[in-house]
């Protein structure tokens, strides 16, 4: 069987990411990537631009919608999703609300201390409650959880979750830099896969590209002082639109 490869965390410029969909759509199509997630925080925004552009223009690459939840606990991946779940609940009520739209829940950047990330006391008190994860990033080349990668893999060893690889990418340059191999080229079968367990990361062949670190300035710059208010002013749009169909 033909082996795919997804990326499932890359971050848009309607986030906090510096690539726009037209370059994401670009570049994932020349890498030759299966599958990709596109994962903003808290909306659709992004990956529903970036769908459209992949149909325009016919690409072989599958997409999946995906979203990064800002929880209470740390940031969770929610993967074939309709709906972004409400930011800032507890992390159960996150993972019920990717759940309950038949998402899959996957830990990205696990134990991380640059970015919210879950600890491994949460993981393990959210397994021991029944809640349902997916997968976990075992491999992000970001420097979100770069020094935890040996400590992730202990654990899973435990745990048992689906071993997910993945770029967090913010820049185009940075995209396919992680990624997941799986039997098959869409996103059903990369569901397969996910739940039964036989994903592998990729990536840590080939260190990512380095960027000049005013780069890595202007990105910050952006994700502290452009993105929050366009999340806020989001959230306020939808929370009217929600109020006026209730009184409709």
């Amino acid at each position: 069987m033909t082996e795919g490869t997804a990326d499932l965390h890359m971050h848009t410029n309607l986030g906090d990411g510096w690539i726009s969909p037209a370059r994401l759509v670009q570049t994932v199509t020349a890498k030759g990537l299966s599958v990709i997630a596109v994962t903003d925080h808290d909306h659709l925004e992004g990956a529903r631009r970036v769908e459209e552009i992949l149909a325009a223009q016919d690409s072989p690459v599958r997409m999946i919608t995906g979203v990064e939840v800002s929880t209470r606990g740390g940031h969770l991946l929610g993967l074939f999703v309709t709906k972004a779940p409400k930011p800032m609940r507890p992390v159960e009520e996150s993972i019920d609300a990717i759940k309950s739209q038949g998402g899959l829940v996957i830990v990205p950047h696990p134990l991380g201390r640059l970015v919210p990330s879950l600890s491994r006391r949460k993981i393990d008190a959210l397994l021991s409650g029944g809640y349902e994860i997916d997968g976990l990033e075992l491999y992000n080349p970001s420097p979100a959880n770069a020094a935890q990668r040996a400590a992730v893999r202990a654990a899973n060893a435990e745990w048992g979750l689906a071993e997910i690889g993945s770029s967090d990418a913010h820049f185009w340059q940075h995209l396919g830099a992680g990624y997941t191999r799986f039997a098959g080229s869409t996103p059903d079968d990369l569901r397969r896969a996910i739940v039964e367990r036989t994903v592998r990361e990729g990536g840590q062949e080939r260190p990512p590209a380095r960027l000049n670190p005013g780069a890595y300035v202007a990105q910050c710059a952006w994700s502290w002082f452009v993105d929050p208010p366009r999340r806020m002013a989001r959230r306020r749009r939808e929370t009217r639109a929600e109020r006026l169909a209730r009184n409709a």
